[in-house]
């Protein structure tokens, strides 16, 4: 992103829209004068638990080892938010807030600004977290890990208040379509075997694609895709016989885990230049692999390994 123009546009902007950057950053200074080591490291934390990396630890987690339905729900909604989020991005290309003022900016991101982000995907991801547990307690947990994320990104000077305003409206749209739709969308999926499983996999992730995000494209593709060859020949049940329950669920997180890097360490070597003409493809086909391996090739393996049982009748 050419920050020079971003800048140059909120600068010709009117005197309304100057009004609340300058406002945003006014927030941003004031939360920054928390300033200390020990604040410092929390944020960069908390921040860092809120980005991709954190997510891709805790769905795997949850769908090898805790309920694999529920963890294929989660993070087909938590991609879809992203999806929706990146494309929002593009469309309203607002500047951050160490673009404007570098002296605020504890951290660098190559995006625009609003909606945020993370405060989007973490009030989506804990509150549907919640909604599992159906206890206040959790909810009020949920919405104040969000809360937290959202300062976070206040204080490392990426965010204007109202970018995390906009996260937050926009995770409780997707949550209200969630509830509305998911379960028609679920219904007719299972119903409809495996070819048309994979052509709407296919189809969601070509969309995404067109819309300039190629990872998040392959990502949609091999989570669709594994998860539906996984209910076709390697069904399974994340929860353990009670007497091996903590065994079992550590040792295949291992196993999957091990997995995982060990397809990273294929594709690092194996990505070229970002100039040449090859990049984009295997940028695609990282997370393909990762899907089809997280949702289809580690249960695979932790059957054959009696890690896992085979489902014999596979239920919504």
């Amino acid at each position: 992103m050419n920050t020079g123009i971003v800048i140059g546009a909120a600068a010709s902007g009117s005197a309304d829209v100057s009004a609340v950057y300058q406002w945003g950053l006014t927030v941003v200074k004031f939360i920054q004068t928390w300033d200390n080591p020990a604040v410092d490291t929390f944020m960069r934390d908390v921040s860092v638990f809120g980005a991709e990396a954190g997510y891709l630890a805790l769905l795997p987690l949850i769908f090898w080892c805790i309920d694999e339905k529920k963890g294929v729900r989660i993070g087909v909604i938590l991609l879809f938010s992203t999806w929706i989020n990146a494309s929002l991005k593009i469309l309203f290309h607002q500047p951050r807030p160490f673009q404007l003022d570098p002296s605020v900016g504890k951290s660098f991101e190559p995006t625009y600004g609003i909606p945020s982000g993370h405060a989007q995907s973490s009030f989506v991801f804990w509150t549907v977290i919640a909604s599992w547990t159906k206890r206040t307690w959790v909810f009020v947990l949920a919405i104040l890990l969000s809360f937290v994320m959202g300062v976070s990104r206040l204080y490392l000077g990426v965010h204007f208040p109202t970018d995390l305003f906009a996260g937050w409206l926009l995770g409780g749209v997707i949550l209200v379509c969630y509830i509305l739709f998911e379960k028609r969308i679920s219904d007719f999926l299972a119903k409809s075997g495996l070819r048309v499983q994979l052509v709407v996999s296919a189809t969601v992730s070509f969309a995404a694609i067109l819309t300039g995000n190629i990872l998040l494209g392959g990502a949609i593709l091999g989570m669709g895709a594994g998860y539906a060859l996984m209910l076709k020949f390697a069904r399974f049940t994340a929860k353990p016989k009670r007497e091996r329950r903590l065994f079992t669920v550590l040792l295949r997180y291992i196993v999957g885990v091990a997995g995982v890097a060990v397809l990273n360490f294929v594709f690092r070597n194996l990505t070229p230049d970002k100039g040449s003409a090859y990049y984009p493809l295997i940028y695609f086909c990282l997370p393909v692999s990762l899907g089809l391996w997280v949702y289809a090739g580690a249960p695979w393996v932790f059957i054959k390994l009696r890690l896992a049982e085979r489902r014999q009748e596979f239920t919504r």
